[in-house]
Order: C-alpha cells, then structure tokens, then sequence
C-alpha cells in the first residue's frame, strides 16, 4: 500500500460516509425532529466517521492504541459497544458468545477495533441474522469464531496481494492483520480468526 491507494480510500469512504449522512435528511421529515431509528442511524454513522479518521491516521502515521490486557469481563462490555450499533445499523442481530473466553485476559483495545471491523465486513451477507460471534482462549491463541456462510472479507482471502483491498476498513483490517499475526480461516459455516498469545514472560501477558 502506497499514500495514493490510502488517500483514495480515504476519500472514497468519506464519500460514502457523507452520502449515509444525506440518506438520514432525506428519508426524514423536515417538519418533524428526528425519530429514534433516524437518531440511532446518524448516531452509528458518526462514529463510523471516527472511525475511519482512526483508521486513517494509524496507517498514515502509524499511530496504534497501546498494547494492552484486560478481564474478560471488560473485553466483552468493550466488544458489546462496538458490535450493538452495527447490528442495529444492519438489521442483523449479533450474538457474542463466551465458549471458553472467561478463563483468560484479553488485549485491547486493538484486537476489539479489529474484530468489530471484521464483522462490519461480513455482515451484508449474514442478515437478516442473528449472527453469532463465539470467542474462546486456548494456551496458543485467542479464538473468534463468526458462525456464518458470508465469505471472508477479500482482503483476507488467500492469495490477495497488498494492493488488493480499495476501501479504507479494508486495508487498515488487512494491515492490523499482519500487525497481530491473525490467521483467518473459512469453514462449513464459520469464519475463524486465531491471533496468537504470547509466551509467559511476554511484554503482553494474560491470566489464566
């Protein structure tokens, strides 16, 4: 990825983020203040602005959140932030299930920003829903299963080159990918992502 692929995502996404914010006025009655769905809708579409100027600044500048560990318990009020409003956003309902994630620490806030943005990905293909995200901790890895048909994202599928993503959430999950070291798998009826845990000792550490 070069400036000139990252400045044209950047405005390529902006546009799309100003046209969501137009589709708001206009399926709204200017004599009436906004109903709670167009709130919720303006709502999700600015912080999806902050997200991108996020995104686009951690590429431009290389500037990412501190590495860090917390308790499952906060990792997943964290996710349920992120995830709530993409759900309503698409109409599909997201189920985040701990199958095995209690038992360990987690990182953040990366990890979250990339899992959020992974299911933003995929979520054209899995509603209506309900989309079930499962997570669990192994001794190597921490695990996130999407239980879905929707394809990966093709950022992520095998063989793309570096240039291959055009939207700017594609190149930043592309890149935070690499960044992580996360696999990312498709099965019969599931997508995977296994980001390794480090080794006891590691300047990241986390509790079993």
């Amino acid at each position: 990825m070069d400036s000139e692929d990252l400045w044209r995502a950047a405005l390529h996404d902006f546009n799309n983020l100003m046209a969501g914010l137009q589709g708001v006025v206009d399926l709204s009655d200017p004599t009436h203040p906004f109903d709670a769905r167009n709130h919720a809708r303006l709502g999700t579409i600015l912080e999806d602005g902050k997200t991108l100027i996020a995104m686009a600044r951690a590429m431009a500048l290389g500037r990412l959140p501190g590495a860090g560990s917390i308790p499952w318990v906060d990792w997943e009020s964290g996710m349920r932030e992120r995830l709530d409003p993409l759900g309503s956003l698409f109409g599909c309902p997201i189920d985040l299930a701990d199958v095995g994630a209690g038992r360990a620490s987690w990182p953040a806030p990366l990890l979250q920003d990339w899992a959020a943005a992974f299911t933003r990905q995929i979520l054209p293909w899995a509603a209506p829903g309900p989309l079930r995200l499962e997570v669990k901790a192994v001794p190597e890895a921490w695990i996130l299963r999407w239980i879905t048909d929707a394809p990966l994202p093709p950022a992520l599928q095998a063989g793309a080159s570096p240039g291959t993503p055009r939207s700017l959430p594609s190149i930043w999950l592309q890149a935070m990918a690499v960044h992580m070291g996360i696999e990312v798998d498709a099965a019969a009826g599931c997508l995977e992502a296994h980001v390794p845990r480090p080794a006891a000792g590691a300047a990241l550490s986390q509790g079993s």
